[in-house]
């Protein structure tokens, strides 16, 4: 018997999305276990509804959720429903939420430790923590480091999803057990009982021979001003040869690399300022090494995420992937989303995924990186 499942229900918004609540319902009571922890996703206008079902028919779960671009898993892909990973065994778990994310997470370093000392005892590379925070509220780093001060010398991995958000809009939720919120960071520690985890990324973006010094940055407001001693914009558009209008107008297809050692932690732009300066979705600081990127080959990133899955030494019983929207605005652009996905499935076992505005990966936020977590 299969220790979890993924259910994927996407019935059209005419006929009521409660309809897909119903379908999930009964693709994870199939066989008449209850689930110890479900992970879910669906479009913004019927979180509210989902959240609350889920809790009230799994009240002895815990039951960790996050509005998303895109719901995709196993079980089917699709912009609008419900998609769900609900695991029966082999697992222990314990969740929690930060509050005040935006001005104060520091106030719920004892919740984070809480929440760990509810697992029992055993070796660290058995454990993982899951977490989702509302999108746009540019504190993404303020909540990792939050985890790093509570967790402490533990190390074992951290990886999770900045909320997805409808269309046009910015508000974004998650929610745990049966509340829905629009500001904080819900998180659950995941005890693999059967084995290994192992947590890999690729970044979407791969270097240039362009690296820089930053030189002036506002941290808290993610203002990027300069690059050794020159105007942001100036300096990037030079080093690209265009404009700076051109740049402004493809400011998306040219994000940054913080560079530590052998790893790229990419950091996204968003727009130009007048005064050509570029403001960015992760924080940049004053005196690093970054390096300008470009589009990765999107079969060879493929073949490079494939292998480092393969690279683990097992194979996942189930897997849990995080991918920034942009990512699969390039495979349906490629036409070969529905080919990665179904190799997902083929390498990954049982697999959820979520499509969310950034990706967090060893209390580092990020952008336009593949994340997966993948459970022996």
């Amino acid at each position: 018997m299969e220790r979890c499942i993924t259910a994927f229900s996407c019935r059209s918004i005419e006929k009521g999305q409660k309809y897909s609540f119903d379908d999930v319902f009964e693709m994870i009571t199939a066989d008449g276990r209850a689930p110890k922890l479900i992970v879910f996703s669906s479009d913004y206008e019927n979180f509210d509804l989902y959240t609350e079902l889920l809790h009230r028919h799994f009240p002895d779960a815990q039951v960790i959720g996050t509005t998303s671009f895109l719901e995709h898993s196993s079980s089917g892909i699709g912009e609008n429903g419900l998609s769900a990973l609900a695991v029966y065994d082999g697992i222990e778990c314990s969740s929690g939420v930060i509050l005040e994310i935006r001005r104060r997470p520091a106030k719920y370093l004892n919740t984070i430790r809480s929440a760990f000392t509810r697992l029992s005892a055993g070796p660290q590379k058995d454990i993982c923590a899951l977490e989702f925070m509302t999108a746009y509220g540019k504190c993404e780093e303020i909540v990792l480091d939050t985890f790093r001060e509570a967790i402490g010398n533990r190390f074992f991995p951290l990886f999770g999803s900045s909320a997805g958000v409808r269309r046009g809009t910015e508000r974004s939720f998650v929610s745990l057990n049966g509340k829905v919120y629009d500001e904080a960071c819900v998180f659950v520690f995941i005890k693999n009982l059967n084995g290994r985890i192992a947590v890999i990324k690729e970044n979407v973006f791969r270097p240039t021979n362009n690296f820089f010094t930053v030189t002036n940055v506002n941290c808290e407001e993610r203002r990027l001003f300069e690059l050794d001693g020159r105007p942001a914009a100036v300096h990037i558009a030079s080093s690209l040869g265009i404009e700076i209008p051109d740049l402004a107008r493809n400011i998306g297809m040219h994000p940054l690399g913080r560079v530590y050692g052998d790893n790229i932690y990419i950091a996204d732009a968003e727009s130009v300022g007048k005064d050509a300066s570029i403001s960015y979705f992760s924080h940049i600081y004053n005196y690093s090494r970054v390096v300008l990127l470009e589009p990765s080959d999107i079969h060879k990133l493929s073949e490079n995420f494939f292998e480092k899955i393969s690279a683990t030494g097992f194979r996942p019983s189930f897997s849990i992937a995080v991918n920034c929207a942009f990512d699969y605005s390039i495979y349906n652009d490629k036409g070969i989303t529905q080919g990665f996905l179904k190799e997902l499935g083929e390498n990954c076992g049982c697999f959820w995924g979520v499509s969310g505005c950034g990706e967090q990966i060893s209390f580092n936020n990020v952008s336009k990186t593949m994340i997966l977590a993948a459970f022996e």
